[in-house]
């Protein structure tokens, strides 16, 4: 990349530097262009700079100075005039743009104008080539030529062509063939025909001629215009004979024939067509032209097969042979052939019978019968016959002409006439018709359907001495015999029609209607009776008078309104009376009483009894003592009839209401419900009259009603929802009507889990010392309480009571030890259950410690700082301890008290959960550090318990420790994630670098990592391969060692997801690409050595000496050398941020001993960002070799003009030589 921009910035400085004579010339001149009309050209014009004004003439016509050439729309000057580009543009070339177009430059200073010309042909490139007329090109064509032509001429045309096309012949052979030729002009376009002549022979046929067009616009082309022709010599066939039938026999109606029509020779073969010719209609009808050849036989054959119809009779059957000779003459060869078929009748009907087939008479009338048959061939052989025997016809038959050249037979037979229609009854009357010829045989027939009178009608299943209940299901059925058809019956019930189910017994020859209705008071002395009645017949009946019997229609206990209002030691009326209206016979009166319980009593009194004329039945009674368990009783009077096999009964029913105030029926007198739970309660109290109203009071003797909240009062229900402890208690409710009130009390109990109130331990606060006791104290509530199940727990684990001792008091539990220890802090927890929950309680315990230091991290003993910068460096001391300690900073032993120390000394939280330590960081600040003051520090932390002491070594910037705690968090298919925990800096911020290989390869691939990051995702990694992987840390003295290298695999399995992407492994580039970039930055890097080759001859010849042919005043060889093995920074001559990471090709451990580290001169530094940060000062016009400035915060696109950019490397400890570049210039 440096080269080839060094190459590039000689060839602008060498082309700049000629640029500066004064004789003016064509780079690109004008050139003749030939194209294609409707295409874009462009003419160059490139002239070297400087030079005069330009412009462009076509045909000596001076087209202006503007470049936009307004006058002519689709031409315009392109290029960029800076670079002397005076290209013209022609879109979409017309035939008009031909000419003579010159680009001419007027004289410039001592230089002579300059003019130079390009003639510009346009073309029209033929798009198709046709035969005789005939729209196809780049196809094989068909050319008919008689054998007995003298010559024949085939014409190809070419049209829409410039220049000309031309046109030539070739054979199979690629022999070219002589033809005449004529052109075309119109509208400057040409259109070209070529014709071939020929003398029919047959060493003509089936060759094939090519007819090719030759064009300039087609040189190159893969698919050339042409076409080409076959020739075919042809020939007539002889005349088609026809075989499978003779007109000597009848062909059967119905039967299979095959008729083969042959033809020979033709050239080609004849194609044989057969037609229907219908000689009544002289229709003529393509039927098959689907012809074989059999070139062996010389011969062409059609066959045709048909089923036999009688549509076929006399009917002529052609055969046609026709191919392109004979149509070129306009001629046919045919052969005739004529069917006779022997067919019918195809049917027989006897006139006026319908569908059914059954002809209806009455008796006395009688009936004439014709029969007529359907067309047949020969005449057929009609007769009659009734049930299979013949009858003789009244008259001769009727012959007639019929369809398909066939005869027609009519015969006609009368009956009733001799004998009565009655014997004809249901028998069969056919006609028959025989074809004499073929034996065929069709029929007609009919049934005759005879009308006569019924016998007889009678009604069964009611008698005089059969009971009718009223209720009952009566059924009866009335049966008419004889007749037909069968007659229908119908039923009256006095004078109401019955509905009636009627059936038909067509083979008993009696037809039956059953009817069934329920027989009610209002039937007795109703007359029943059935109506018969056969179509055109009188009517006859039957009828019979009903007896029903039927209890009373309503029974009543007059003044029964008392009944619902009685009362409790009162002159309530006691004495009723039951009455019952009319029935058949009269009925017997009952009175009997129900309790609430379903016992019944006879306890009623009987007063009188009392019976009138007309049916109508009452008795008079007298209720037992009047008091509250006769509420709710039924009375009942019932009415009795005493008939075989059972009595009938019907009976009235009263409820008796007798007056009294509300009672309570069982009820829960405590009730147990869980808190937070909801509970539902009905009290239901029973008393008369209605309605009764409650009230319900809460323990605290408050009246509860709705609050819409979680008291719910309806009636009797008491609902109450998310109950709490404090609801429990004794409930009163109090139930009320006009009469009176009752209150009933039940008891709630409310359940709830245990809850921990109240914890007692001891935090860092109230720490205890070791050695003492220590009491850990919870307090309990809950319903019900079962302290016993109190469970201690730490870490998880249930404590031993080998040492602890628990101890339960009321609501109270106590775990106590007499003597703790430092292994005896943590956080306790106390758990308690019942059925209803469970709680449980975090109860500290921490215990004083002497101070202890961290060593877990060997950077905590180092420290490292710049001498040379008079920096302030700081050393930690991280520290744990309870109670809080004092801390002391010494060197060589001896406290430090010197102002050039600071001290800090700050509680450290290293997380928010809780913690039986407390930990701090003491922190030593020595300003102003020089050399003298590296060395040993010590860090003393005392408190009453103890001392602990550790040592800090504070050296100068030095090499950092690798990192540590390298680990592999997770891989994938195509990546491996990395982690790791920074070890000691040496003094200066630290970076990393990651390198991997192939277990199969000994080349690594680094990676380097940007600061404040401890993991990193390696993606674009091979499926299923092992890996192995190391980490070092750089900072800006020098490179740790590398860690062990660890191995690690990808996955073999792709997930699922992937499967739907277009690309299954994505690829930044393709091999075939890098490749192609490759071969061209190669042929860059060669045309430019040219080009400088070129032009430091032509200086040597000028004898031009550069101003910057020399160096003086510096260490040429001092300030171009470039550690050629440190990698150069990814923004050296990009204006882009570099990406984060860079990689390259392993080198040996000695060729990578730091990489570069950017630094800037003093001219540049106030252009940085003041948000980055920096590392090391920069002081006196100088910078330190240990300065270091993040490379990554550097973008060149913000470098003013004549900024230089250095980079320094560093080798054994001493800087090397720097390389400054301008690389950017201010325009």
């Amino acid at each position: 990349m440096p080269l080839s921009l060094l190459i590039q910035l000689l060839i602008i400085y060498s082309i700049l530097y000629l640029s500066s004579g004064e004789n003016q010339f064509y780079r690109i001149q004008p050139h003749d262009i030939s194209a294609i009309i409707g295409s874009n050209i462009t003419i160059p014009c490139v002239i070297a700079l400087p030079h005069g004004d330009v412009q462009w003439t076509k045909d000596g016509l001076a087209l202006g100075y503007d470049r936009q050439l307004p006058a002519f729309p689709s031409w315009s000057i392109t290029g960029d005039e800076t670079q002397g580009e005076y290209n013209f543009f022609i879109q979409s070339l017309k035939l008009e743009d031909e000419g003579i177009f010159a680009c001419e430059v007027s004289p410039y200073k001592d230089a002579p104008a300059l003019k130079q010309v390009a003639h510009i042909r346009s073309l029209i490139q033929p798009q198709r080539v046709q035969v005789n007329n005939q729209p196809l090109w780049n196809e094989t064509s068909m050319v008919m030529i008689r054998y007995d032509e003298t010559i024949h001429q085939i014409n190809c045309e070419v049209d829409a062509a410039r220049p000309a096309a031309h046109i030539k012949w070739f054979n199979e052979t690629g022999h070219e063939y002589p033809a005449t030729s004529r052109t075309y002009t119109q509208s400057r376009i040409y259109s070209t025909t070529s014709t071939l002549t020929l003398i029919p022979s047959l060493s003509l046929n089936n060759q094939r001629f090519t007819c090719r067009v030759h064009h300039e616009t087609l040189l190159g082309k893969m698919d050339k215009l042409y076409t080409t022709v076959e020739i075919q010599i042809t020939s007539p066939p002889t005349i088609p004979t026809i075989e499978g039938y003779t007109s000597t026999y009848l062909l059967l109606n119905g039967s299979y024939l095959t008729l083969s029509c042959s033809s020979y020779g033709g050239n080609p073969f004849g194609k044989l067509s057969w037609y229907r010719l219908d000689n009544e209609n002289k229709r003529l009808d393509l039927i098959d032209n689907s012809s074989i050849i059999y070139s062996q036989q010389n011969m062409t054959v059609n066959n045709i097969s048909m089923i036999i119809t009688p549509s076929d009779n006399n009917v002529t059957f052609s055969c046609h042979v026709s191919n392109e000779y004979l149509s070129s003459l306009g001629q046919t060869l045919q052969t005739d052939l004529t069917l006779q078929v022997a067919f019918g009748p195809s049917s027989v009907y006897i006139r006026n019978n319908n569908n059914n087939n059954v002809t209806t008479l009455i008796e006395g009338t009688p009936r004439q019968f014709q029969c007529r048959t359907s067309s047949s061939n020969p005449r057929p052989i009609v007769s009659w016959k009734l049930n299979g025997q013949a009858l003789s016809p009244d008259i001769d038959p009727l012959e007639e002409s019929g369809e398909f050249s066939g005869t027609t037979i009519q015969i006609t037979k009368t009956l009733g006439l001799d004998k009565s229609l009655k014997e004809y009854h249901q028998k069969i009357l056919s006609c028959e018709a025989r074809n004499p010829e073929t034996g065929h045989i069709v029929t007609d027939a009919t049934q005759l359907n005879i009308l006569y009178d019924a016998i007889s009608i009678e009604m069964h299943g009611i008698s005089q001495n059969k009971l009718i209940k009223s209720g009952d299901t009566v059924t009866a059925e009335c049966i008419l015999t004889g007749g037909h058809p069968l007659g229908k019956i119908i039923w009256y019930k006095g004078g109401e029609l019955l509905h009636s189910e009627y059936i038909m017994e067509s083979t008993g020859n009696y037809a039956i209607s059953r009817i069934q209705f329920i027989a009610s008071s209002s039937d007795n002395n109703i007359p029943l009776t059935c109506k018969g009645q056969v179509e055109n017949f009188p009517q006859k009946f039957a009828s019979f008078v009903l007896n029903v019997t039927f209890l009373p229609a309503e029974i009543t206990i007059l003044g029964n309104e008392l009944l619902s209002n009685l009362s409790i030691n009162n002159d309530s009326p006691r004495e009723f009376e039951c009455q019952a209206s009319l029935s058949n016979p009269p009925v017997q009166l009952k009175i009997t009483r129900q309790s609430n319980d379903g016992q019944k009593y006879a306890d009623v009194q009987y007063k009188s009894l009392n019976s009138d004329p007309t049916g109508i039945n009452s008795i008079k009674f007298m209720l037992p003592h009047i008091d509250r368990s006769l509420h709710g009783n039924l009375l009942t009077c019932e009415a009795i009839l005493n008939i075989n096999p059972a009595p009938l009964t019907k009976q009235v029913t009263y409820v008796l209401n007798v007056n009294h105030k509300p009672y309570f029926r069982d009820f829960y007198t405590l009730i147990e419900v869980k808190e937070n739970q909801s509970f539902n309660s009905t009290l239901e109290a029973n008393g008369y009259p209605m309605p009764i109203t409650y009230q319900w009071f809460h323990p605290s003797g408050r009246q509860l009603m709705n609050d819409q909240m979680n008291i719910f009062v309806n009636q009797g229900q008491l609902a109450l929802t998310n109950i709490q402890r404090n609801d429990a208690g004794s409930y009163r409710c109090v139930a009320s009507n006009l009469v009176g009130s009752t209150e009933v009390n039940f008891t709630l109990n409310v359940l709830y889990g245990p809850i921990i109130t109240r914890t007692q331990g001891y935090s860092l606060t109230e720490a205890l010392m070791p050695g003492s006791s220590a009491i850990l104290l919870c307090v309990v509530n809950s319903n019900p309480m079962n302290i016993s199940t109190t469970r201690w727990f730490r870490d998880n684990q249930e404590i031993s009571y080998d040492q602890w001792e628990k101890r339960i008091r009321d609501n109270e539990v106590s775990l106590i030890r007499k003597s703790v220890q430092r292994e005896d802090a943590g956080l306790y927890l106390c758990e308690i259950d019942n059925q209803l929950g469970s709680s449980r309680a975090t109860v500290p315990l921490v215990i004083q410690y002497a101070p202890e230091i961290d060593r877990s991290d060997p950077s905590y003993n180092k420290a490292a700082a710049d001498a040379d910068h008079l920096l302030t460096a700081e050393l930690h001391c991280y520290i744990s301890a309870i109670p809080k300690p004092t801390v002391v900073w010494m060197k060589n032993n001896l406290v430090l008290s010197s102002s050039k120390y600071q001290t800090k000394f700050q509680e450290r939280i290293l997380n928010s959960s809780f913690s039986t330590n407390l930990t701090f960081e003491a922190i030593l600040s020595i300003a102003n550090v020089t050399k003298s003051d590296y060395g040993i520090y010590q860090c003393k932390v005392e408190n009453k318990l103890g001392i602990d002491i550790t040592e800090i070594i504070l050296t100068g910037l030095t090499i950092p420790d690798p990192p540590n705690q390298v680990r592999i968090v997770n891989a994938s298919h195509s990546s491996i994630l990395i982690s790791w925990m920074p070890g000691f800096d040496g003094g200066s911020p630290q970076t990393f670098q990651l390198r991997y290989r192939l277990s199969t390869e000994t080349r690594y691939v680094y990676v380097f990592i940007p600061p404040n990051i401890q993991s990193y995702d390696l993606k674009n990694l091979r499926l299923g391969s092992e890996y192995h992987l190391s980490l070092r840390s750089n900072n800006s003295h020098h490179l740790s060692e590398w860690t062990e290298d660890i191995i690690q695999s990808t996955s073999s399995y792709i997930p699922t997801s992937l499967f739907h992407t277009s690309e299954m492994f994505p690829l930044k580039y393709s091999y075939t690409f890098l490749i192609i970039i490759a071969l061209i930055g190669l042929l860059i890097i060669f045309i430019n050595v040219i080009l400088i080759s070129f032009f430091l001859v032509k200086r040597r010849r000028a004898n031009v000496t550069s101003d910057n042919s020399s160096t003086t005043g510096t260490n040429e060889t001092e300030t171009n050398t470039v550690d050629i093995f440190q990698p150069i920074p990814s923004n050296f001559f990009l204006s882009q941020p570099p990406q984060i990471t860079n990689t390259y090709q392993k080198y040996e451990d000695d060729d990578i001993q730091r990489p570069f580290v950017s630094s800037y001169s003093t001219a540049n530094t106030s252009n940085q960002n003041s948000n980055s940060p920096t590392y090391g000062v920069i002081r006196k016009d100088r910078l330190s070799t240990y300065d270091n400035f993040r490379t990554h915060q550097f973008y060149p696109s913000s470098i003013e003009n004549n900024h230089h950019i250095s980079y320094r490397s560093f080798r054994d400890g001493t800087s090397s030589s720097t390389i400054c570049m301008n690389v950017f210039e201010q325009n």
